[in-house]
């Protein structure tokens, strides 16, 4: 199917191409038709798959034809939020319409100005947004649409109060747009008192990709940061997020990768001030640098391109949070690779292990992403020390990594 085929506007056709959009995927052929229809719409479907741009076209359409006054997106976090309003003014753009933002971590004189001027669409987080409306600068019964981007994980971190009362202060006769990588408990209890007459979209099932590659290295906690280097060493020049559990360990991981002369490590985590972390998403998606250690507030969310490479240093809490970090690679159909690195004698570990670790002990390794063969040989290794030479080596405390592969 061709994007012209859903019923768009010229204008709106130009933007999509202007965006480098080729073809709809999957959720944006299902999506956009019934939100141009005006439907109520709970839209379940996997990171990456183009989630932003079917409901950004789709609100784009109804306000440019009045079908909509004004649209309001609540995101869970101030990165998506400046991404999705970046990508809906794009969109909306050949039309005339303008995006607003307002998000917490930056001044808030410097919205407060924002909202002064005419806007179609407003992206907020929810913390934000109720300042805004407290200060009378936002007035939620002039919206008529709204739509609700990464709800799920706008719960786990504790949105829930603040959705339930800005969706119970919008007008009653509106459009409700939810989107979500899952539906959980939470998610359920929103559709039920706010969206009781809302058509469902499922794409693909609630598991990874399969175009990701998974593999499991086991070792021991104290052998992590040597089979890190390693691993970076092998896949030099690949775009790497490393995932981590705590801001304090993102912090003391990228000092440890410097001090073994590892290049082009940024880092991203909640402590950081809105300016640096700006900064540090444009050089790793412009390539400056390469490999980024984050805590999860990179796993929801941020649309970087080409990261062919996910390394969980530390597991993910839930099988939730597994699938979303997984969901940075393979996006859009294109292949990835994940790592888990798995200690059982780590402090304080989580409950969950990430992914499905049914497979054979001391398994090949998969292709690396650049399509060569690692250098293993398929073998189990030990971690290499900092300079990556075979002398002197030691096995770890609990012998040699062992590996699985999904």
């Amino acid at each position: 199917m061709k994007f012209i085929e859903l019923g768009l506007s010229g204008k709106t056709l130009k933007a999509i191409d202007a965006c480098g959009y080729t073809q709809p995927t999957e959720v944006q052929e299902k999506a956009i038709p019934k939100i141009l229809a005006g439907a109520n719409l709970v839209v379940r479907s996997q990171t990456g798959t183009g989630k932003t741009a079917a409901f950004g076209i789709g609100l784009v359409e109804r306000i440019a034809s009045k079908k909509t006054s004004k649209a309001l997106v609540l995101t869970p976090t101030r990165e998506l939020a400046m991404q999705v309003s970046a990508e809906i003014q794009e969109l909306g753009a050949k039309h005339g319409l303008k995006t607003c933002a307002v998000y917490g971590g930056q001044k808030i004189n410097i919205q407060l100005k924002a909202l002064e001027k005419k806007y179609n669409i407003l992206v907020a987080t929810p913390g934000r947004l109720q300042d805004m409306c407290k200060r009378r600068k936002i007035h939620l019964s002039s919206f008529n649409l709204i739509v609700l981007d990464e709800a799920d994980h706008m719960l786990d971190i504790g949105f829930q109060k603040e959705v339930l009362e800005i969706l119970s202060h919008l007008p009653p006769k509106r459009v409700t747009l939810l989107f979500s990588a899952t539906v959980d408990k939470g998610v359920k209890n929103i559709i039920s008192r706010y969206m009781p007459n809302s058509e469902f979209i499922e794409v693909g099932e609630q598991k990874i990709v399969s175009s990701i590659n998974e593999e499991h290295i086991e070792l021991s906690h104290v052998d992590k940061v040597s089979t890190l280097h390693r691993i970076l060493d092998e896949h030099r020049g690949v775009k790497t997020l490393i995932f981590m559990r705590t801001k304090r360990g993102v912090m003391k991981l990228k000092e440890k990768l410097i001090r073994r002369k590892v290049e082009g490590v940024g880092m991203l985590q909640g402590d950081m001030e809105q300016c640096r972390r700006n900064k540090v998403i444009s050089r790793f998606k412009d390539g400056t640098i390469n490999i980024l250690v984050a805590t999860n507030v990179a796993a929801r969310g941020l649309h970087i391109e080409n990261v062919d490479l996910i390394v969980n240093f530390d597991e993910a809490e839930n099988k939730e949070t597994h699938l979303h970090r997984v969901g940075r690679t393979g996006r859009m159909g294109a292949e990835g690779k994940v790592i888990n690195l798995v200690s059982h004698d780590e402090p304080r570990k989580p409950n969950y292990h990430g992914g499905n670790r049914q497979g054979k002990r001391g398994g090949r390794r998969g292709p690396s992403p650049s399509g060569g063969r690692s250098s293993s040989g398929g073998r189990n290794r030990r971690p290499s020390n900092s300079s990556g030479s075979s002398k002197g080596r030691r096995p770890s405390r609990s012998g040699r990594p062992k590996r699985r592969r999904r």
